[in-house]
């Protein structure tokens, strides 16, 4: 695959024209494919803030569907408590660790994903974290 810049400025440049270079590049298409996840028959729509499994829609809360966002996000990556902490909580200074809430938090999601007949995409990775992945970790 061909990698390489898709843009270039000069300096000194404008901050107008640095904008109208990154909403042109955004404007490609790109912004498209951050916009719906699917991993095996598990589709999200950010939009819309629907997610269905089989073609059968998922009921989540706020928290549970932004946790499954970022878990799309970064389907087949070990993701730790501390980072859903951080990016999914927005906590970032507290006494004491969001461990047991974000337990139950998974817990319910994986009730409402991870569901008869469907395969079990959501994994604990033992002392590590969670993973979002079709088939084993």
């Amino acid at each position: 695959m061909k990698r390489g810049a898709l843009d270039y400025l000069v300096k000194p440049f404008a901050f107008e024209e640095l904008l109208a270079r990154i909403r042109a590049l955004l404007r490609r298409g790109r912004t498209v494919e951050m916009l719906r996840f699917g991993i095996a028959d598990l589709d999200m729509d950010i939009v819309a803030r629907k997610v269905t499994r089989g073609g059968r829609p998922v009921e989540l809360t706020g928290r549970e569907f932004e946790l499954l966002e970022y878990l799309m996000r970064h389907e087949g990556q070990v993701v730790m408590r501390d980072m859903l902490a951080r990016d999914v909580w927005k906590e970032t200074s507290r006494g004491t660790p969001l461990n047991n809430v974000i337990d139950v938090h998974i817990a319910r999601l994986r009730r409402k994903v991870d569901v008869e007949p469907f395969e079990k995409l959501i994994h604990t990775v033992r002392g590590v974290g969670f993973m979002l992945k079709q088939g084993e970790p």
